[in-house]
């Protein structure tokens, strides 16, 4: 095996394909990169089983043949040669000889034998979508997977088209977040795809155009420039998330999205207490006879902050006193997109909706914290 190819055309793809490689499972093979020339095209491999990525570029073959190599030192040495064109070949001693104008390294070359095969191409259902779109829905509905594993099910995104339209879900059982968007499809879909695997695919999308996405039975494939990326579905059902979500609500708040951010970070300041990560915000939502306002009151053994915030309240004539966790708050105020958005509260109890102003194609769901008199 022998082949020429130019550095960053190496390193570009060979970095995408490393995505992969999560370093959680305990094989060693599962730390290589897989890399197949033959035709002019080089093809790398990376993987841990659950998630697969397959990166294609160009280069002059010499001669076809594939090999599997440790993917941290090789990408590595990569980073470390000048720019120009790479040799790449294996040795009568099975080595692999990487050579770029004076630098020249020999690495040993893995056993291929036991490496996983990616998932053999079937007729999947298919739907395309923009890929900004399907970055921005990502990021509108991932921090709110669960992060623990006690229910597995939790680690994973609802992937949902229904009606013509996508729709991510993710939960963990004190928030919800959903995220929507049109797409041509007559077709019903319902899978669940691991959390950490479309972020992964989130970080890869970098241009414009669409992404071409096919459901198998237990895998979906992702398709997007000189990519494919293949990801195992979640076994099981996925919470009934819509029964969880009000249909009614007695106060409308409309806010600006970031001067609510500003103020929830600069109150965590306070409430962080100790090693807590999670600081109790209290909200307080009056109208003094002129001006609607959103109070938020934070206290710790650090000290007290309080922030006061102009809003425009719907309904509801008295005082409303509701307590949230902040880091919550400020994590969904951070993936939203929109300038202004509605809060919808029933009671100091009950769950609080957020969504953007004059739009429903995210939605978001909060429990509160119970307060103590």
């Amino acid at each position: 095996m022998k082949f020429i190819i130019e550095k960053n055309e190496l390193l570009r793809n060979v970095e995408k394909a490393s995505k992969a490689i999560t370093g959680k499972s305990t094989l060693s093979i599962l730390k290589g990169i897989m890399i197949q020339v033959a035709n002019g095209q080089i093809i790398m491999l990376g993987s841990d089983i659950d998630l697969s990525i397959l990166a294609r570029g160009t280069c002059e073959v010499i001669d076809p043949g594939s090999m599997l190599v440790d993917a941290k030192i090789f990408i590595e040495i990569i980073r470390k040669l000048p720019n120009g064109d790479i040799t790449i070949e294996i040795t009568e001693d099975e080595l692999v000889s990487i050579t770029c104008k004076k630098s020249k390294f020999s690495i040993v070359k893995m056993n291929d034998k036991e490496y996983p095969q990616f998932p053999k191409e079937t007729n999947g259902t298919e739907i395309t979508v923009s890929k900004e779109v399907f970055r921005q829905m990502i990021g509108e509905v991932y921090f709110a997977v669960a992060q623990d594993s006690t229910r597995p099910i939790l680690q994973g995104i609802l992937y949902e088209v229904k009606d013509g339209i996508l729709k991510l879900v993710a939960l963990d059982g004190y928030r919800i977040a959903t995220s929507s968007n049109n797409v041509e499809s007559d077709i019903d879909i319902r899978a669940i795809i691991e959390g950490n695997s479309l972020a992964t695919i989130s970080k890869l999308i970098d241009s414009n155009g669409d992404i071409k996405i096919y459901l198998h039975q237990n895998h979906v494939e992702f398709r997007l420039d000189n990519l494919i990326i293949y990801s195992r579905l979640l076994d099981g059902e996925y919470v009934n998330y819509e029964s969880l979500l009000p249909n009614e609500s007695k106060l409308d708040v409309t806010i600006d999205r970031l001067e609510f951010l500003n103020a929830i970070q600069r109150s965590a300041l306070i409430a962080k207490s100790g090693d807590s990560m999670n600081p109790v915000l209290t909200l307080t939502i009056k109208n003094d006879g002129i001006l609607d306002t959103l109070i938020i009151n934070s206290n710790s053994v650090k000290g007290r902050a309080r922030e006061e915030i102009n809003i425009e309240i719907k309904g509801y004539e008295n005082e409303l006193e509701i307590a949230f966790n902040g880091r919550y708050l400020e994590e969904m105020l951070k993936n939203m997109t929109a300038d202004k958005i509605i809060m919808k509260f029933i009671g100091s109890l009950n769950p609080c909706i957020c969504t953007p102003f004059e739009s429903n194609y995210a939605q978001y769901l909060i429990l509160p914290v119970r307060l103590t008199k």
